[in-house]
């Protein structure tokens, strides 16, 4: 008597291991999309926001003036490892207009994400307009001549933005430092392959921030 074949099927063990390595591979491709520049371009919009609130804490909890600085390497104090990448908060003395101090020792974006100051700001502002110097993180006053030359945007002591607009622009882009005019190296954002990893921050009239994630609503 011939026995009756058997049905082929799964059994738990095996649908346990074919889950495995589903759930593995899912991970790997999980890890692998999120790498490289675009993780770090999500993870530095983070940063940025959790700073501008920082700035935006600090003018209510001192009722002043205060900060968010980025360093711009204009004046010829070069240091390319903070180009355009290195953040931080200044807060104003109140009993002297003027002079600013740190309220936190700086914090650098991942390598290869940078400040694109020509797509911040707003329709009647850019980011480059408004500077100050300062010996960051030591003390030092604005209209002084010595320290290092920062973008700044600007908080009110009631944690609203000093603009006269609704709504402020900063843009972060994964960029490439190149040597410019006379060797001094400068951030470079047009080569095709930065120009869709860009992200940005709305700063909001009330002090606010709203992320912007698609590239196409940043021009």
């Amino acid at each position: 008597m011939k026995s009756s074949p058997k049905k082929s099927a799964f059994t738990l063990i095996e649908l346990l291991v074919v889950i495995s390595i589903i759930l593995i591979a899912s991970s790997i491709i999980f890890i692998g999309g999120s790498g490289g520049d675009g993780a770090k371009l999500s993870s530095s919009q983070r940063i940025v926001s959790g700073i501008a609130q920082g700035a935006r804490g600090q003018a209510i909890l001192k009722n002043t003036a205060t900060r968010l600085i980025i360093y711009t390497d204009a004046t010829g104090n070069l240091d390319d490892d903070k180009k355009l990448r290195y953040f931080g908060i200044v807060y104003e003395d109140i009993a002297n207009a003027g002079q600013w101090f740190a309220a936190t020792q700086g914090t650098y974006l991942p390598e290869g994400i940078y400040f694109n100051a020509v797509l911040s700001g707003n329709n009647n502002w850019t980011a480059s307009t408004s500077t100050m110097q300062i010996d960051y993180p030591r003390k030092s006053s604005q209209s002084g001549s010595s320290g290092d030359e920062y973008y700044y945007y600007q908080f009110n002591s009631n944690g609203t933005m000093a603009t006269g607009f609704d709504n402020d622009w900063l843009v972060l882009q994964a960029g490439t430092l190149k040597p410019g005019g006379g060797g001094a190296l400068g951030v470079v954002f047009d080569d095709v392959e930065n120009e869709g990893l860009k992200s940005g921050l709305i700063f909001r009239r009330t002090g606010t921030t709203t992320p912007v994630n698609d590239p196409a609503d940043i021009n």
